[in-house]
C-alpha cells in the first residue's frame, strides 16, 4: 500500500484543466505526486524483473562451491561412459582386489646367471712367481711369503694392470698377445702360465679381476651416490642398487623407480617395490635405474572446511582419513549422504567391478556401454558413500585412496533453496529502500 492509493483521482490528474480549480498550488502539488508515482513503477518494474531473474537462475542453478548430489547423476549422459557406482560390501571386496601396475613379465622373469667371465673393457692383473733358476721377471719377495724347505724362496712379479681391448686380447711379456675374452681369470691364468713354461722354471701365474666394467648397472637422479655398479656373483636386485647408490634423498611415499633395459622403459613407485618381492627384479648389465621425486597427492573439495591438494605422507590413505584431513563436511552445506570418489579405473579392472554388485549399478546404462570398455582405455568411473548410513563409514575405512584421486562432498539440496531466498531478500531489502526514499 502506498500513498497513490489514498489520493483523490483530481489529484492524480494533472491536465491543464485541473490547474483552474487547484490554483498554482494544487497543481504543483499535483505535478509532485506524478513524479513520485513514476519512481514508484520503476522500482516495482526493478523488483519484477529481479524475481523473474531470481527464478531464471533457481531453474538453471545458483553459483555453488559444490554440485548437488542430482546434478552429479546427469553426469550419465550420451556423450561420455562415465560409470557411477554406489559402494557396497560386495563392491568394497572387489576394489580389494585391484593390483596396480607392475614391472612387464619379461623383466619378472628375466634372470641373469653373474658370470666372472673375462669380457671386452675389463680390468686385470697379473702376478707371476719364478721358483729356481734364472728370472725373467726382476721382482721382489712378498714379505709373508716363505720358501719351501731346501728350495729358494719364488718370486713374484706384478705387471701393470691391463684392459682387455676390443678384441679381447691382453698383452703380456714373453708370451705375446693372448686372447682371454670369454675365460675366467683362472682359465686365463692357465693360459699365461702355459706360454711361460718353455721361458722359465714351474712358473706360477695369478690373474686377478680388478674392475669388470662390462657387469655394470648405472643408478642415478635421486640418490645421495649416483655412478656405476659392478654386479657381483650375488645376483643384485633392484634394492640392492638402490641402496649402493645411498638410498634415495626423499621419502619412499614420494619417490619413483625408472628402470630402462634395451628399449622399455617402466616406471614404479619405489614403494611399490619395497612392498612387493615380485618386482624387485633381478639387475642385469647395461641397466639404467633412476630415481625420480613423484610425490602422490590426493584432492579433497565441495562442502569441505579446507578445499586442498594432500599429499600421501604415508604408504596408505583410506577415504575416511582424507575428509578427516579437509576438516570433515560444513555443517550448514555439506550433505553427507552424498559424498563421492572420482578416479580413472583400467578397462579390466572396471569390468569385474560394475559385475560385483548388480544392485550398485544401473544396469541398464553399464549395460549399454560395456562394449566401451572392451578398446582398453581407462574407464571414468564415481564411487558414492553414503556417511549418513553406519555402514558407510566402515566402507570409507576401506577404501584405499590412489595417487590423483579426488573426494568430493556435495552440497545439500536446500542449499540451493537457501541462497535463492538470500538473493531475494536482498532484492526485496533493495526494493524496500528505494520506495522509503521516494517518500521521503
Amino acid at each position: 500500500m502506498t500513498l497513490l492509493d489514498f489520493l483523490p483521482d483530481q489529484f492524480v490528474d494533472t491536465g491543464v484543466g485541473q490547474r483552474s480549480q487547484l490554483g498554482n498550488a494544487g497543481w504543483m502539488a499535483s505535478g509532485a505526486v506524478a513524479r513520485f508515482k513514476e519512481k514508484v513503477s520503476l522500482a516495482r518494474r526493478i523488483f519484477f524483473a529481479s524475481v523473474l531473474a531470481v527464478a531464471t537462475a533457481s531453474c538453471t542453478g545458483v553459483p555453488a562451491s559444490a554440485p548437488t548430489s542430482a546434478q552429479l547423476v546427469r553426469t550419465q549422459d550420451e556423450n561420455w561412459e562415465v560409470f557411477v557406482v554406489k559402494v557396497t560390501s560386495l563392491v568394497t571386496r572387489a576394489l580389494a582386489q585391484y593390483q596396480p601396475a607392475s614391472f612387464p613379465q619379461a623383466f619378472r622373469l628375466a634372470k641373469y646367471t653373474p658370470s666372472v667371465a673375462l669380457k671386452p673393457g675389463d680390468t686385470i692383473g697379473i702376478t707371476i712367481y719364478e721358483t729356481a733358476g734364472s728370472t725373467l721377471f726382476q721382482g721382489t719377495v712378498p714379505p709373508l711369503m716363505t720358501g719351501t724347505p731346501g728350495l729358494p724362496a719364488p718370486q713374484s712379479s706384478t705387471l701393470p694392470l691391463q684392459i682387455v681391448e676390443s678384441d679381447g686380447r691382453v698383452t703380456v711379456p714373453y708370451v705375446g698377445r693372448l686372447h682371454v675374452a670369454g675365460r675366467t681369470p683362472s682359465q686365463a691364468a692357465a693360459l699365461i702360465q702355459e706360454g711361460l713354461a718353455s721361458q722359465t722354471v714351474r712358473p706360477q701365474v695369478v690373474v686377478s679381476l680388478v674392475s669388470n666394467m662390462a657387469n655394470t648397472v648405472s643408478v642415478g637422479g635421486e640418490v645421495n651416490k649416483a655412478g656405476l655398479m659392478q654386479l657381483t656373483l650375488r645376483g643384485e636386485r633392484l634394492l640392492d642398487v638402490v641402496a649402493w647408490g645411498g638410498g634415495p634423498k626423499y621419502p619412499a611415499v614420494q619417490m619413483d623407480v625408472r628402470l630402462m633395459r634395451g628399449q622399455q622403459v617402466v616406471s614404479l613407485p619405489l614403494q611399490q617395490v619395497m612392498s612387493n618381492p615380485a618386482d624387485n627384479v633381478v639387475a642385469q648389465p647395461n641397466d639404467n635405474i633412476v630415481l625420480v621425486r613423484n610425490p602422490k597427492t590426493f584432492l579433497v573439495m565441495g562442502a569441505t572446511q579446507k578445499v586442498a591438494q594432500y599429499p600421501f605422507e604415508t604408504e596408505q590413505v583410506t577415504l575416511a582419513e582424507a575428509i578427516a584431513r579437509a576438516g570433515g563436511g560444513i555443517d550448514v552445506q555439506a550433505n553427507l549422504g552424498g559424498v563421492y570418489l572420482f578416479r580413472y579405473e583400467p578397462a579390466r579392472f572396471a569390468r569385474s567391478l560394475l559385475a560385483a554388485d548388480r544392485q550398485a549399478v544401473d544396469l541398464t546404462y553399464v549395460n549399454a556401454r560395456m562394449a566401451a570398455l572392451e578398446g582398453g582405455m581407462d574407464a571414468p568411473v564415481i564411487y558414492r558413500i553414503d556417511l549418513t548410513q553406519a555402514d558407510g563409514y566402515f566402507f570409507a575405512q576401506q577404501i584405499q585412496l590412489r595417487d590423483k584421486d579426488v573426494v568430493l562432498v556435495t552440497n545439500a539440496d536446500s542449499v540451493q533453496f537457501l541462497k535463492i531466498m538470500q538473493v531475494v531478500r536482498s532484492i526485496t531489502g533493495a526494493y524496500y529502500d528505494l520506495t522509503r526514499s521516494t517518500n521521503n
